[in-house]
């Protein structure tokens, strides 16, 4: 049987096509503090400032912190709407927080109607798990249509200075990420660009721009960066398992294998990072590295149907 290495199998872009609408119907776009962000009724809103503080709670009461937030909203709409700050916000964290009033009585308490063409300034407070470190979100919801902003001052102070000068890779890396995370795809590649410019050797930031490039639909230029990636540089597990996803998906087989064999030897990939090992060792037509893991899978009992998958197509060759 003649082998010719497929760039993409039938299976392969299904089950991509596949990923690709269950993350676009299921993401949400995040905001950053410091922008205006406008709502579909016309409403503008920003978070002007974020504080947060550790809260004195009694004994046999799990740590908490204080969260406040000041913001603004302006109204660009020609209709007057009602905002409740107790019961149209909430922070989510690892899990979901309510605002409530504090102790100093500086939160906004009551309801208030915002008129078109004026601004009014609101003061949210938050009662917190101390133990959840993540990024604040803070939540907006009217007229069935939420928003979403990152109460982080770091990205705000990030996103401010990009528009200034050129960032550090360590800082371009933090607000790229970001940005790609949340698909504002135009932002990111601006900032990533001179970041690449400046350092052509890192990888993370080759991997963003790979990232921007390839949701842009520019294969090739998201395989001009892919190239660009050394794999003997990179010491870092996920690191090297987002650098193989993204190669397995635009049939950079012969990039996933060297990136991911190194930590498959020594047993730091978990079992679906050691099966996009084995696609990516079957589509280089190494059957017996390929082979060697899918064996090892079903000995450990994967009920992974990918597994049983793949091990009947290199039976069928």
């Amino acid at each position: 049987m003649n082998f010719r290495k497929p760039q993409c199998s039938r299976f392969c872009y299904f089950f991509c096509l596949f990923l690709l609408v269950s993350v676009a119907l299921g993401a949400e776009t995040a905001f950053i503090m410091g922008e205006d962000v406008v709502h579909p009724t016309g409403l503008v809103m920003s978070v002007n400032s974020l504080q947060r503080r550790p809260f004195a709670s009694g004994l046999g009461v799990s740590r908490q912190d204080e969260l406040f937030i000041n913001m603004t909203f302006v109204n660009t709409g020609v209709r007057t709407y009602r905002v409740d700050p107790l019961k149209d916000f909430f922070i989510e964290l690892s899990s979901r927080f309510e605002p409530t009033l504090d102790q100093e009585n500086k939160a906004t308490r009551d309801p208030f109607s915002v008129f078109p063409a004026t601004q009014s300034r609101v003061d949210l407070y938050f009662k917190i798990d101390s133990s959840q470190t993540e990024t604040p979100i803070l939540n907006f919801t009217l007229e069935d249509s939420t928003l979403r902003i990152l109460c982080d001052p770091e990205l705000q102070q990030l996103l401010q200075k990009s528009s200034e000068s050129a960032l550090r890779s360590d800082e371009a890396i933090k607000i790229g990420r970001v940005l790609v995370e949340n698909m504002r795809y135009t932002q990111a590649e601006s900032i990533l660009q001179r970041a690449v410019a400046a350092d052509p050797t890192n990888n993370q930031l080759l991997m963003l721009m790979a990232s921007v490039e390839d949701a842009n639909y520019n294969r090739d230029n998201a395989a001009h960066y892919l190239r660009m990636i050394n794999p003997a540089t990179i010491a870092d597990q996920p690191e090297a398992v987002s650098i193989a996803r993204m190669a397995v998906s635009l049939g950079f087989y012969d990039l996933a294998v060297s990136v991911l064999a190194p930590f498959e030897m020594v047993g730091k990939l978990a079992a679906d990072e050691r099966l996009l090992l084995a696609r990516a060792s079957y589509y280089e037509n190494d059957m017996g590295a390929a082979t060697g893991i899918l064996d090892a899978l079903i000995r450990e009992g994967s009920r992974d149907a990918a597994v049983y998958f793949t091990y009947a197509n290199l039976y069928d060759r």
